[in-house]
């Protein structure tokens, strides 16, 4: 461990928070837009929920929560207002008592959430709270799935969910009131959703809208739903933060993970008992430091036996060090909401779902690395990655105010106070670093003839929006005009990436739909192999090298996976089999899922066909057929071996990702890869196949030709 440690700076009179800016506002401890990626990264997201009042009666836990005592306020301002602004922190009870007090006044209800996991978790706790099954009065739908009834008078509904609804009824004249939940994470979807509403509550005036929030800025949703004389209000459930000493680095800080470590041993040794929550952006960051801080931990607790102070003065107590991240067991997820006892100081290391998606009890002392992973869409790349960045001053707010929630705080930055005047305000909204493609494609699919007029919340770039117009055009999705072709409504209907969703359309002419289905599938879920660590990590290369990995590349090796576990998927070794193989059975399952639901679609519902070829179908020919089915959805992302190495359509300088079959082996020529990601000043490509030059002009003679 480095002897030098990171040295702060004592805050002054006007650090503390809360505090009055210079224009006399007070300065909350929200933050309005912390958006930051939290559709892709899945260590950034999580559907666990904490209830400490789990062992009392139903209806008394629901008395317990903060919303409890709003309830009239609620139903008054939505009866004088068509939309009410709802603001409440995360736990208040607002995604779950909101829509039943809805409810008991006579509304159908729909509620949307981000995610799907979260609309079943909710769904069901609802129909418990009530004494129920989920379908009957109250139910969801969610990636195909559907448990709802003629009953059915409350439904949790994910975003995309609702946005097909308004295929069959453009108007949603099934739901008299509309919850849009999480709105704080500013998603694609949750802004393609806000502006549809916008329109509809222009034409149905006794429509209810609530638009709840953990963090969002009420004063501009207020104004963006405002139709003309007040239509809109704003309710604001916040408890009280207390004020937090903000300590910034003397000096930039040259690894913050290391810093980190070094923090929490600081204030553990010095400062008085508390618990501690660390930012980190990642698993691997946070995996790194626990394993440090285990190290420490166990050294330290055994010199407890032998000592009641530090040589600082303060009382010598024992230290928990638990990591939270979205992908982590929520038995394990728990743990961290458990408090310890007395002599024992616990230490949380997590990415962001503890900045709003969570709130830990007990929490004294937070260190903030001041960086978080976001995705943007790379115009060049043609796809979109997930790169670790600054955050905005928004979201430092935010992190400093979960230190305060009990009592006075402090919190602990690691960079400089300079740079944090440096920080922009917000972080920009998804709609304005993602890819447009797929929500064009909706938006077009609903009968919206003039995009560029669409009232979106925040207003897209337009080089994001030219590029995703041409990426439909060039994949027939939609015509010179503009107009929507058969194939593009076909694409629409399928909740995946347009590349992906022409793969799907197209797999019939090259007689491999179920081939087709599989690599879909596979490649809408991430984290297949499982890394182990020392021997173990070098035992899971071995097992994925010796029985799956294929010289044709990554996606041919997903078809290889997932053949293999549909064969002994319904024995009882499957679980055993997958463990001997390193590959996480939870991911193979959902990608089984996601498989039945396109399925549905494809054959069921669009009755698409194999076509018959001559000879017998398989080996090579059909091998070559089902890379041909994939490149006829991934030929804009093909890269061409340069002298200095691949190259873009659009001149990106691109890499093969180090997690890659194709890593290790002579570098083809040409290959078309499913997504990318950034390590320090490099892009990845990630899901990798090679192809043939000839390939791309026999699949896409509208998009190549021979120079």
């Amino acid at each position: 461990m480095s002897e030098k440690r990171p040295m702060f700076v004592k805050p002054g009179e006007n650090s503390l928070y809360p505090i009055k800016n210079k224009d006399g506002t007070v300065e909350t401890l929200v933050n309005p837009n912390v958006e930051s990626a939290l559709s892709i990264d899945n260590d950034s997201k999580t559907s666990f929920v904490y209830n400490r009042y789990h062992h009392l009666p139903m209806s008394t836990q629901r008395q317990k929560l903060p919303v409890f005592q709003y309830r009239n306020h609620i139903l008054y301002l939505l009866e004088k207002h068509q939309t009410l602004i709802l603001i409440g922190e995360t736990g208040c009870g607002k995604s779950t008592q909101v829509p039943q007090y809805l409810l008991e006044i006579g509304h159908r209800v729909c509620v949307t959430q981000p995610r799907v996991a979260a609309t079943m978790t909710l769904a069901a706790r609802v129909a418990d709270e009530r004494g129920e099954r989920v379908g009957e009065t109250v139910g969801f739908a969610a990636a195909m799935r559907s448990e709802r009834s003629a009953e059915t008078q409350l439904s949790f509904l994910t975003e995309g969910t609702l946005l097909r609804e308004m295929f069959a009824s453009p108007l949603l004249m099934q739901y008299t009131c509309i919850v849009l939940d999480e709105v704080h994470e500013r998603s694609l979807m949750t802004d393609i959703l806000m502006g549809l509403l916008k329109k509809i509550a222009k034409k149905r005036k006794h429509l209810k809208l609530v638009i709840s929030s953990a963090t969002m800025d009420a004063q501009f949703l207020r104004e963006y739903f405002d139709l003309g004389g007040g239509t809109s209000v704003i309710m604001s459930m916040e408890g009280r933060v207390h004020p937090i000493d903000v300590f910034y680095a003397a000096e930039p800080v040259p690894d913050y993970v290391q810093a980190t470590v070094e923090t929490v041993i600081k204030i553990h040794e010095n400062q008085p008992f508390g618990d501690i929550l660390a930012f980190l952006t990642s698993q691997e960051e946070i995996l790194s430091a626990l394993e440090t801080l285990n190290t420490y931990a166990e050294d330290n607790n055994d010199r407890n036996e032998r000592r009641k102070h530090f040589p600082s003065g303060v009382g010598a107590v024992n230290m928990l060090v638990l990591p939270l991240y979205g992908t982590l067991p929520h038995y394990r997820q728990l743990k961290v909401f458990q408090s310890a006892d007395g002599k024992t100081r616990k230490v949380v290391l997590a990415t962001n779902i503890a900045e709003t998606s969570v709130t830990i009890p007990g929490i004294n002392y937070v260190i903030d690395c001041g960086f978080h992973k976001l995705a943007h869409y790379s115009v060049s790349a043609g796809v979109e990655c997930v790169s670790v960045c600054p955050y905005s001053a928004q979201n430092a707010t935010q992190r400093a105010g979960r230190a305060g929630r009990t009592a006075r705080g402090q919190c602990y930055r690691l960079y400089t106070e300079e740079a944090y005047n440096q920080l922009p305000p917000l972080t920009a909204p998804e709609i304005r670093r993602a890819d447009l493609s797929a929500a064009l494609l909706q938006l077009r699919a609903l009968g919206i003839e003039n995009l560029l007029k669409f009232p979106f919340p925040t207003k897209p770039p337009a080089k994001h929006v030219l590029s995703a117009l041409e990426l439909l055009l060039a994949l027939k999705a939609v015509d010179k005009t503009g107009g929507l072709t058969q194939r593009g409504e076909m694409m629409a209907e399928l909740p995946v990436r347009p590349m992906c969703a022409a793969m799907l359309v197209n797999s019939g002419e090259y007689g491999c739909i179920d081939e087709i289905l599989t690599i879909v599938s596979m490649l809408q879920v991430d984290g297949i192999f499982m890394k182990g660590s020392g021997k173990s990590a070098i035992e899971a290369r071995v097992a994925r090298r010796n029985n799956f990995e294929v010289a044709e590349g990554d996606i041919l090796m997903y078809l290889n996976v997932y053949d293999s576990y549909a064969a002994v998927r319904d024995t009882r070794a499957a679980k055993e089999w997958c463990r001997r193989r390193y590959i996480n059975h939870r991911v193979m399952e959902k990608a089984y899922e996601i498989r039945c639901s396109l399925e549905k679609l494809v054959k069921n519902k669009f009755k698409l066909e194999d076509a018959v070829f001559e000879g017998p179908d398989l080996g090579t020919g059909k091998t070559i057929r089902i890379m041909k089915a994939v490149l006829s959805g991934l030929f804009p992302a093909a890269a061409r071996l340069t002298p200095s190495g691949y190259r873009g359509l659009r001149g990106a300088e691109l890499y093969i990702s180090g997690d890659s079959c194709l890593y290790h082996t002579q570098q083809p020529s040409w290959l078309v890869y499913a997504s990318i990601s950034t390590s320090s000043d490099r892009t990845l490509m990630r899901d990798l196949m090679v192809v043939q030059r000839e390939w791309l002009l026999e699949v896409a003679p509208h998009y190549y030709r021979l120079t």
